[in-house]
């Protein structure tokens, strides 16, 4: 199984340069050469993993050899937020540790931390509400993301065909990448958006309409993260919630 899949890295390594190759030659009969040596590659590809979907081998082998390892390994005892949180195993995979550790961070900041920005504790103005309403898909987008490389950990542990277990563990990386890219991205996101709360309410402005109302949460809620904190200093202690995570899953701008 390593040595299909170094085989396969070193193919796509090689399409991929003359890929460059292609793209910046001028010279016809060099284009025309080149064209034929990323055809005779992906046909190997091809006899490396027969009746799947080349590009989507080709996709998967590529975020394989792209994934940057945090060889500046930070623990998260390290952080004032995040050494509270409890890793889970979503792959058993070593690979897959990043991962893990940004799924748990997620299920942490939404059962304990995103919640306080709900309508119910926390009180916006019209543009400022559709702005947090979309905040909530790109989660529901994240959960799907990791559904998907939680789905494919099921796979691989249920196949017992070695025709089409390779594929699923390349389709395992992308996956996980996929995760990490759209969860960093949230991360981003809210940030930028809880930073505009705070920086309207320090100029006077009224984004927030109830910024001193002290938090209350039902009896149907599971955490009290935040009782009797006033929302305002939630926010804040969520952005720097946000800043430690982002500071840890830190991954390429690039999807």
């Amino acid at each position: 199984m390593e040595k299909k899949k170094k085989k396969s890295e070193e193919i796509v390594k090689s399409i991929k340069l003359l890929e460059s190759v292609l793209k910046t030659s001028i010279d016809a009969v060099q284009k025309t050469r080149v064209k034929k040596d990323i055809k005779n590659l992906r046909s190997k590809l091809a006899d490396l993993y027969p009746g799947s979907d080349l590009k989507e081998i080709e996709n998967a082998v590529y975020a394989n050899i792209m994934a940057i390892p945090r060889n500046d390994f930070k623990s998260l005892k390290h952080y004032k937020h995040l050494k509270n949180i409890n890793i889970e195993i979503y792959s058993n995979y070593k690979e897959d540790s990043e991962t893990n550790e940004a799924a748990s961070i997620m299920k942490f900041f939404e059962e304990r931390i995103w919640v306080v920005i709900s309508d119910q504790h926390t009180k916006l103005d019209f543009s400022n509400s559709g702005e947090r309403d979309a905040l909530y898909r790109k989660l529901d987008e994240c959960n799907r993301a990791l559904k998907s490389f939680c789905q494919t950990i099921d796979d691989i542990e249920k196949i017992r065909s070695s025709e089409y277990i390779n594929q699923l563990h390349l389709m395992r990386v992308r996956h996980g990448r996929l995760f990490l890219f759209e969860i960093h991205q949230f991360f981003k996101s809210v940030k930028q958006f809880v930073t505009n709360l705070l920086a309207n309410q320090e100029s006077g402005g009224n984004m927030v309409l109830n910024p001193d109302d002290l938090i209350k949460y039902a009896d149907y809620e599971e955490y009290a993260t935040y009782e009797n904190w006033t929302v305002i200093n939630a926010l804040k202690n969520m952005l720097e919630f946000l800043d430690e995570a982002l500071d840890l899953i830190n991954i390429p701008n690039i999807k």
